[in-house]
């Protein structure tokens, strides 16, 4: 099945209808915390790295936003993401027909809420210690 574009900043609920996926069926649900690991780790090698700041915003404290950073800095890191997927990871990519290039909007979309939940404005999720803490679907299209 290949999934139907989804902006990065549509609802969680709206991804998982076109990826095929349901929320609340534990296998679908493994599924997106499977890909959301992954990406989690390279939002937290992005963000380590000032040199993928804008350089407008290369002073800025930390808990960067996603419009703050190079969209190289964000295109390198969906390629990255991509390359280092696990296996059973990368047959889900395959299955929804995205590759490993920087148009691969269903990583893009992972990292934007990443960011979107984890910057300054939301500093209670990005406190939390609780993996799915930014795993509401409350955010806005």
């Amino acid at each position: 099945m290949t999934a139907t574009y989804v902006p990065p900043s549509a609802l969680k609920s709206r991804l998982m209808t076109a990826l095929g996926l349901q929320s609340g069926n534990p296998s679908h649900e493994a599924v997106y915390l499977a890909v959301k690991a992954e990406c989690a780790t390279a939002y937290e090698a992005t963000c380590g790295n000032r040199a993928n700041l804008r350089p407008e915003f290369s002073r800025v404290a930390d808990k960067f936003t996603y419009n703050q950073m190079k969209e190289s800095a964000i295109d390198n890191a969906i390629v990255q993401i991509y390359r280092s997927a696990q296996p059973n990871v990368r047959l889900w990519y395959d299955s929804w027909g995205v590759d490993g290039t920087s148009s691969n909007f269903i990583i893009r979309w992972f990292l934007y809420h990443l960011f979107r939940n984890r910057d300054a404005r939301n500093d209670r999720k990005a406190k939390s210690m609780d993996f799915h803490a930014d795993d509401d679907d409350e955010d806005s299209e």
